[in-house]
């Protein structure tokens, strides 16, 4: 009985343990479940924090990008505004350069001028240019009207124009051409300063040569065709003399295409006439037209120069031959207004 006894505690304690077993690893099974969905839950949450957080760190950021991004807008445009105020300040200073010269050259053309005549003897020669003038004209219409019978004679009355004495030009000056009785606006003052742009850039690539020859345009249907001289020799600017290189204008021409504005005398001075706009312009009754007229247009010429008196503007000629080009060079002569 004690035997037997024994072995039934024995198979009572391995029951009970193998109870005591499964109700532990059923303990385990559910903490890992419970663990596991604990940790689930808290990476959601964790994972929605640190989104909230990166958002936040990310507007704050966007500000400081959102002002950077102004000051570069802020400083491209006040580059561009200093890019145009350079642009200007070199546009002005070529300007005042121009004029500057201009000056220059009518002093001492004055200068020279004053030295060699008096007042009676300019207007002595003014008088007689007129007259010279007046002949011709008288020719051409004579020439035009053919020989009339004697009983038919007429009396020609010539108009004339109160002439002031000569004096040279040497403010602000309009050129015109007239050819074939048709007025034209010469763009002198753009092609002037084109011109001193080119030169720059010609000698620089040119240091070597002694002549240059180059053309610039059309501009408004003129063509300029100029030559450039280099001489070397002892420069001086007034103060110290040294050896050096110089390169001066030689001459220039211009020659007229086929796209030119060509008006009669009344429509380019007429509302919306070439001439007319050029005059409104500038401002300025203190203008002086210089007409380079060409021997067949005389007559137009005279009554151009008729109309500009009534409107208070100064006129001065440019006879041209026939196969003449218009042009200038340092060794020519400044227009004389009337």
């Amino acid at each position: 009985m004690g035997k037997r006894h024994q072995e039934e505690m024995v198979i009572g304690e391995d029951s009970f343990m193998d109870v005591i077993a499964n109700l532990v690893g059923i303990m385990i099974i559910l903490v890992v479940i419970v663990g596991a969905k604990g940790y689930s839950t808290a990476k959601v949450e964790v994972e929605a924090k640190i989104e909230s957080e990166v958002a936040a760190q990310l507007e704050k950021l966007n500000d400081p990008k959102s002002k950077a991004l102004n000051l570069d807008r802020d400083l491209e445009s006040q580059l561009e505004q200093l890019r145009k105020y350079e642009i200007e300040v070199a546009y002005r200073s070529s300007e005042r350069m121009s004029i500057v010269d201009r000056v220059h050259i009518a002093e001492q053309l004055i200068d020279e001028q004053m030295q060699k005549l008096d007042e009676k003897s300019a207007e002595k020669i003014t008088v007689h240019q007129e007259m010279s003038q007046l002949e011709q004209e008288l020719a051409a219409l004579l020439n035009q009207q053919g020989e009339l019978p004697p009983n038919a004679t007429q009396a020609i009355v010539l108009q004339h124009l109160p002439t002031p004495m000569a004096k040279t030009v040497f403010g602000k000056e309009l050129h015109v051409m007239v050819r074939n009785n048709l007025v034209t606006v010469i763009p002198w003052d753009s092609m002037i300063d084109t011109l001193k742009e080119q030169v720059r850039r010609t000698v620089a690539r040119n240091t070597q040569r002694d002549r240059f020859d180059d053309a610039i345009g059309p501009i408004d249907g003129f063509m300029m065709r100029y030559r450039l001289l280099s001489r070397s020799g002892l420069m001086s600017d007034g103060r110290v003399a040294a050896m050096g290189k110089m390169v001066e204008l030689d001459k220039f021409e211009l020659e007229p295409t086929s796209e030119i504005i060509a008006e009669p005398v009344e429509k380019s001075l007429g509302l919306g006439g070439r001439l007319r706009m050029e005059l409104d312009a500038s401002r300025s009754q203190q203008t002086t037209v210089t007409v380079w007229v060409y021997p067949e247009s005389f007559s137009s010429f005279r009554q151009l120069k008729e109309l500009l008196f009534k409107e208070g503007y100064l006129c001065a000629a440019r006879p041209m031959p026939s196969n003449m080009r218009i042009g200038a060079s340092p060794r020519g002569s400044s227009s004389v207004a009337q």
